[in-house]
C-alpha cells in the first residue's frame, strides 16, 4: 500500500511538473518571444486622477507587423517630455490637451500624435508654445472635467483644448464595468434634478489586471478574435451590459443604441462645458472644443447630420454656440483633405486616427490656436464663437 501511494504521488509531482514546464514553455517562449502580445500599462491614482503608473513603457505590435512605443513621464501620461514642469518659462505659451486613447496617441508614436503636432506647428508659426497632453484611455467627457479640476489647472495654462469622440457623451452618465471606468467621474441625469457629479473612485487592480501580466493572456484575448466573440459575455456578466455588441451597429467607433437618448446628451454636455468655462474663467485659459468627423460620411460623401453620432456633433456645436465657447468640427476638416488626397484617416485594423489623421487635426487645431493665443481672452467669444475646422 505504501509503495503504491509513493508512486501514484510521483505520478502526479512528474504531471504537475510537466504541466508547469508546458506553461512555461507557452508563457515565456512561445508567447514570450515568438509571439509578443502588447505590452501592459499599468494604471494608478495620483492627486485622485486615474492615469498610467510614471515611468513605465510599452511596445504595442499592430497587424500590420509595424509597431508604436508609449513612454509614460513622471506625471503618469504618455508624452515627448518627460515631466511636465510646473513653473512656467517666459514668453512661451502653454497648451493642455484634455481626451481619451486619441489624446493618449493609441497606434501611432507619441512624436506622431496631434498634441506634438500642434506644437511643432505653432513653433514653427513662431509662437513659442508647449504642449502638455492629458489622455487617459476611456476616458469620457465627464472624465475630462474632472482631470482639469485636479490636474490641470496645477499647470497654468493659456489654452486648454478639449477633444471630443462619440462615446464621450452618453459613458459620461451610463454605468460601465470596465478596468478603469469606475474611476472616472460620472454626472448623474436625473429628470427634474440638476446634473450632479458622481465622484471618481480610487483605482484599484483587479483580476483583469493579474491576468494581464499573462503574455498568454493577452495573445489569446486580444490578439485573436477570442476578444470580439468573449464581448457580449463580458459586457453581459462583467460589465453589466445587457446587448450583444452587432459589428452592423458600429458606427464610429460606437453602439448606436447606447447613444440615442439625445436628451440626456444634451444636459451632460451643458452641464460639463459650462463647468469647463467656469473653470477656464476662474483660472484666466482660454477654451475650444475640437471633436471627430463622422469618417463613414467623409468617405461616402453623405450628409453627416443623416447619421446618429451625426446628432452628437450638432449637440456639442450648438452648447458652444450657446456658451460663446470656440468649436471645431473636423468633419469639415477631414472632408477638405479626403476631397484633396483621397487617404483615409484610420488604420485598416483599428478606428483611432493614424499618423495622417494626426498630422491633419493637429494642424487644424494649430490654425485655431494661433489666433486664439494672439486675441485678447475679452474679444475670443465674439469672433471665434464658431471656429473654422482647418
Amino acid at each position: 500500500m505504501r509503495g503504491r501511494l509513493a508512486s501514484a504521488f510521483g505520478d502526479v509531482l512528474l504531471a504537475l511538473g510537466s504541466l508547469v514546464a508546458t506553461l512555461a514553455i507557452v508563457e515565456f517562449v512561445i508567447f514570450g518571444a515568438l509571439l509578443k502580445p502588447d505590452d501592459v500599462l499599468p494604471n494608478v491614482t495620483i492627486n485622485g486622477i486615474v492615469r498610467y503608473l510614471p515611468g513605465t513603457e510599452a511596445t504595442f505590435r499592430h497587424p500590420d507587423g509595424t509597431q508604436s512605443q508609449v513612454k509614460i513621464n513622471a506625471d503618469g501620461w504618455n508624452s515627448t517630455k518627460p515631466i511636465y514642469e510646473l513653473p512656467r518659462t517666459a514668453g512661451r505659451r502653454r497648451i493642455a490637451v484634455v481626451g481619451d486613447s486619441y489624446v493618449h496617441a493609441s497606434f501611432v508614436d507619441a512624436q506622431d500624435a496631434y498634441p506634438e503636432v500642434i506644437e511643432r506647428e505653432l513653433n514653427r508659426r513662431g509662437i513659442d508654445a508647449e504642449v502638455y497632453r492629458f489622455g487617459m484611455d476611456g476616458a469620457p467627457l465627464s472624465q475630462y472635467l474632472a482631470m482639469m479640476r485636479s490636474e490641470v489647472v496645477r499647470y497654468k495654462p493659456d489654452l486648454v483644448v478639449v477633444g471630443l469622440i462619440h462615446n464621450d457623451f452618453d459613458e459620461s452618465y451610463r454605468t460601465m464595468r470596465s478596468r478603469t471606468s469606475s474611476s472616472f467621474m460620472k454626472v448623474a441625469i436625473e429628470d427634474g434634478q440638476p446634473p450632479q457629479d458622481i465622484a471618481a473612485a480610487e483605482f484599484r487592480p483587479g483580476l483583469a489586471d493579474a491576468l494581464r501580466n499573462f503574455a498568454t493572456f493577452r495573445y489569446l484575448y486580444y490578439e485573436t478574435s477570442l476578444y470580439l466573440t468573449a464581448r457580449s459575455l463580458v459586457s453581459r456578466l462583467v460589465w453589466g451590459g445587457d446587448e450583444d455588441y452587432l459589428p452592423e451597429h458600429i458606427s464610429s467607433a460606437v453602439d448606436v443604441r447606447r447613444i440615442g437618448d439625445h436628451d440626456s446628451n444634451l444636459r451632460v454636455t451643458r452641464y460639463v462645458v459650462g463647468q469647463m468655462k467656469e473653470l477656464a474663467h476662474r483660472h484666466g485659459f482660454a477654451l475650444v472644443f475640437a471633436m471627430d468627423g463622422v469618417r463613414e460620411a467623409v468617405y461616402d460623401e453623405s450628409d453627416p447630420a443623416a447619421t446618429e453620432v451625426g446628432t452628437l456633433n450638432r449637440i456639442a456645436e450648438s452648447v458652444c454656440d450657446e456658451l460663446g465657447l470656440p468649436f471645431i468640427d473636423l468633419h469639415e476638416t477631414f472632408a477638405a483633405d479626403w476631397t484633396a488626397h483621397r487617404q483615409r484617416f484610420e488604420f485598416p485594423y483599428d478606428w483611432h486616427w493614424n499618423v495622417r489623421g494626426n498630422r491633419v487635426v493637429g494642424e487644424a487645431i494649430a490654425n485655431t490656436a494661433a489666433e486664439m493665443l494672439r486675441v485678447p481672452m475679452a474679444r475670443q467669444s465674439s469672433r471665434l464663437s464658431r471656429a473654422p475646422g482647418g
